[in-house]
């Protein structure tokens, strides 16, 4: 009843049973519902906080749309930097976390941020936010829906499996109940409170480029006309009063009138949309350029279990030698070396110009199609099961010719978060 009369005192928005969340349509039950409500009436408990978070929401949160729009990842996710450090770039957490977003440093590293002695990209508005969006777009591919991701952002990728549903996996809809992560249910109610409250758009930052050689902030202050304090206050991420070398940087100054649009962040190239990365982990993200007529071939051959459950390329592709894919340059030489008796044995699906096995097949991790072997002819090749490859691979048809190029696990599944590779030679 407590809760009725502060919820009536308070004016917040009512908890509806079910609601639109990250592109979702979530159900929320009456337990989830006075979960969420607790945490509302918490988000209200002093009125002149409340009210500055806002006021920093108006003026930061078009850089963070503007990033996360970039990325490709559901809006909505925007409340979590409200959620985590209440926009303020300064927030250090027990765990050491630190900025928008509270990254750790190793995290901020995996998804491109720069963190040394100079500068914490943590820090920086426009950079930060593509980085979580990036981790949380990695997180959607491994759990493969959006609540779970957001959970993982919280306990990590391994940590959020026991919170998850399959019933839910893969499914653009999702039931909140007294069982969900508290995480999770939290940001339903950062939502909810701030939503409504955000009213306005203020743009008050310019974002400029640099790229060149070290320049102390006091020279940018001076050419800027702005003190040095005010130019760090604009830019925390700086850790030392000096731009840095290397690495194009984006720092932002205050606009001197009112704008009508967001100005654009003149670095995005930086941050690739949607990372290939994270759907291909061990490719790296400038070898993922495939021609349409190779598209178009392997959407014909591939079952439907070969296709993503996002709109990406339906496989990555690896141009050879690859030094990062796991037992590719121990195992498979490309350019081919001289063919021996031996060699020719171990190759029976060899064209000429493609890569040779250069290991007996018993001790072979991987297999790369050559000219459109059946998984059922790599099987006996490799003395391999064949219901063991079929289920490797997340294949149905052992008879299926299999495109050229592409990867056959032989001892390991694949896993579900990893798009099938596709290797190409020139």
């Amino acid at each position: 009843m407590t809760g009725w009369l502060l919820v009536g005192v308070l004016g917040l928005p009512p908890i509806p049973e079910s609601m639109t969340f990250c592109g979702m349509q979530a159900r929320i039950t009456p337990q989830a519902r006075h979960a969420i409500q607790q945490y509302m009436i918490k988000l209200h408990e002093h009125p002149p906080t409340l009210e500055a978070v806002v006021a920093r929401a108006e003026s930061l949160m078009p850089y963070i749309e503007e990033a996360i729009a970039y990325i490709g990842v559901p809006e909505d996710l925007k409340y979590l930097a409200l959620q985590e450090s209440r926009l303020n770039p300064h927030a250090v957490s027990k765990s050491q976390a630190v900025g928008y977003w509270q990254f750790k440093d190793f995290t901020a590293r995996e998804v491109g941020l720069v963190v040394n002695d100079t500068i914490d990209e943590r820090k920086h508005l426009f950079r930060s936010s593509a980085g979580a969006a990036l981790y949380l777009s990695k997180q959607y591919q491994r759990h493969r829906n959006w609540l779970f991701a957001i959970i993982a952002y919280y306990e990590g990728g391994t940590g959020a499996l026991p919170y998850i549903d399959t019933a839910y996996v893969g499914k653009q809809e999702i039931c909140l109940h007294e069982r969900t992560h508290w995480y999770a249910l939290r940001l339903v109610a950062h939502k909810l409170v701030f939503e409504p409250l955000i009213r306005r758009r203020v743009y008050a930052l310019l974002p400029f480029a640099y790229e060149g050689p070290p320049l102390p902030v006091q020279e940018l202050a001076r050419k800027h006309d702005i003190s040095i304090d005010s130019f760090l206050l604009l830019n925390p991420w700086l850790v030392r009063p000096i731009l840095p070398g290397g690495r194009p940087s984006t720092y932002y100054l205050p606009a001197q009138s009112h704008l009508s649009a967001i100005p654009q962040e003149p670095l995005k190239s930086l941050f690739s949309p949607v990372m290939p990365t994270a759907f291909a982990a061990s490719v790296p993200a400038e070898t993922l350029s495939v021609s349409s007529a190779e598209q178009t071939s392997l959407a014909a051959a591939q079952p439907t279990n070969l296709s993503s459950v996002v709109s990406v390329p339906s496989f990555a592709a690896a141009y050879l030698p690859l030094q990062k894919e796991p037992y590719l340059h121990q195992e498979w030489a490309y350019p081919p070396p001289p063919m021996t008796k031996r060699i020719a044995r171990w190759n029976p699906f060899h064209t000429p110009g493609s890569p040779l096995l250069i290991l007996p097949p018993r001790r072979a991790h991987i297999h790369i199609v050559q000219g459109g072997e059946t998984l059922r002819e790599i099987a006996r090749h490799y003395r391999r099961r064949l219901d063991k490859l079929l289920a490797y691979n997340r294949l149905e048809n052992p008879d299926m010719k299999l495109p050229k190029g592409f990867r056959v696990l032989l001892r390991e599944e694949r896993p579900y978060d990893e798009k099938p590779i596709i290797y190409q030679w020139r």
